[in-house]
């Protein structure tokens, strides 16, 4: 019976294409970058439509939809509290510059969806959608509630979770709401993490304002680029992996590298690094400043820590070394702020890593500040549920994958969770490397990957009701 049940369920998936990209295409359609805070959306009016789309979505398909008031919805199989939590995000990273394809206005191309979100995290979330509508359609009887999550500030700070104090919209759902026994999050890969490393931004400032030059770099709109502005114009007209343009007694020189995830920094380094060479090689910066570049090259090119001395290697073997990744310089009427994103194994703290970057900085007339972030944290990678979702995500994957550790995800907040999938993030053959992936410009999610993610979880959905957890 089970294998004639999984066998309709693979029919159903295999002919579900063009409802599956309608629905994705739907919810990319919506700009949910976080936005000002306003009544009942503590995260903007963007990643409100979101919510507001899936509990359309889901009260219109019978599912037991609830708003719990604090950036966080649910659609749930039955009546009642949720057993089972399946963790996605509807915010988005701002799309700037760069794209092919309309970022806003997701396009069909080659078997992929293109368009801010479509790989994290909305074409998971059509997916998970379509997957219960299955479900319901078969009429599949499960003895635990499972219920899909949305939530609305993973992006910058999942504060939809811990909350914002003052803020009577965003209580934070942990301090408000109980979650489910056991969670999934599909931000990530197949088959288990079973934990991952801390996740904390640092913002490196100037003591002073620079002297020599206006300097930014990884700004929202331009999420690539690095642009120094130089008083005058008796400057080169050419410097490696530079545009130099020089106007009204001004010369500007830019840099671009591809935006990347901030998990995966490029060790060939990115625009601040090249920026910082150029200005650097170049004597075009004076001694005060020479040290603030010179640390702010070093940081985005020593992508393990080794500028603060904060290399560390954990001792489980998967959650791997610290990476930093120096993603943007703000300018503030002429002082600089580096933005560092720094991930790290158990085998540090948080403290420690600040009080190493404070000696460091302070010798170069920097200051840092930083607010706790994520700490890392490791669940039980040998238990029945691990087994059991590892092996069937192998199985339909063809591959012989162990448990691992994983990115920054909601399981840094939500207990007993696990990220679980999707792998969808697959651009179309055609894109050059650095084109298509999450954060990146023509972001793209492959539906062929997403029809296996979903048997992957209809399967995982069945054995769930077959065991304890």
């Amino acid at each position: 019976m089970k294998e004639e049940l999984i066998s309709k369920i693979d029919e159903l998936i295999e002919n579900i294409d063009e409802r599956l990209i309608e629905d994705t295409i739907r919810l990319v359609n919506i700009n949910s970058e976080q936005g000002e805070a306003k009544p009942g959306a503590p995260f903007g009016e963007g990643p409100r439509k979101v919510l507001d789309e899936v509990l359309s979505i889901g009260n219109k398909d019978g599912f037991f939809t609830t708003d719990y008031n604090v950036g966080v919805i649910s659609l749930a199989m039955k009546e009642g509290e949720p057993d089972l939590g399946v963790w996605i995000h509807g915010d988005i990273v701002p799309a700037g510059d760069g794209w092919n394809f309309e970022p806003y206005k997701g396009t069909f191309y080659k078997n992929c969806i293109i368009g801010r979100g479509a790989a994290d995290n909305k074409g998971q979330l059509a997916t998970l959608i379509n997957l219960f509508r299955i479900f319901k359609e078969l009429g599949i009887g499960l003895n635990y509630n499972p219920a899909i999550y949305v939530g609305s500030n993973e992006e910058t700070g999942m504060r939809d979770i811990k909350g914002i104090k003052g803020n009577p919209d965003a209580k934070g759902f942990m301090n408000v709401c109980k979650f489910p026994r056991l969670s999934l999050v599909p931000d990530s890969s197949f088959p288990v993490g079973y934990g991952a490393r801390g996740l904390n931004t640092f913002k490196i400032k100037s003591k002073k304002p620079l002297k020599s030059l206006t300097l930014t770099a990884g700004l929202d709109e331009t999420p690539g680029s690095a642009t120094a502005i130089l008083e005058g114009t008796d400057y080169p007209d050419k410097l490696p992996k530079c545009k130099i343009t020089k106007e009204a007694n001004k010369t500007i020189i830019e840099t671009y590298s591809p935006p990347r995830h901030t998990s995966k920094p490029d060790p060939d380094g990115n625009m601040i690094t090249f920026i910082a060479d150029a200005l650097l090689e170049n004597n075009l910066v004076c001694g005060e400043d020479r040290h603030i570049l010179e640390l702010f090259r070093d940081a985005s090119i020593n992508i393990h820590g080794e500028t603060f001395d904060i290399d560390v290697t954990g001792k489980d073997p998967k959650m791997g070394r610290t990476i930093t990744y120096a993603k943007t310089i703000l300018n503030h009427d002429g002082y600089v702020e580096l933005e560092l994103k720094v991930r790290y194994p158990i085998d540090i703290t948080y403290e420690e890593i600040k009080e190493k970057m404070e000696k460091v900085c302070e010798e170069r007339g920097l200051e840092v500040n930083s607010v706790l972030g994520n700490r890392p944290y490791i669940n039980d990678d040998k238990n029945e549920v691990v087994k059991t979702l590892t092996k069937i995500a192998n199985e339909i994957k063809g591959t012989v994958k162990e448990p691992y550790i994983c990115g920054s995800t909601y399981g840094h907040y939500v207990p007993n969770a696990y990220a679980f999938g999707m792998d969808g993030n697959c651009p179309p053959e055609d894109f050059p490397q650095g084109r298509g992936g999450a954060h990146g410009v023509d972001e793209a999610v492959s539906i062929v990957r997403l029809k296996e993610a979903m048997k992957i979880y209809a399967r995982a959905l069945l054995a769930l009701n077959e065991i304890n957890w």
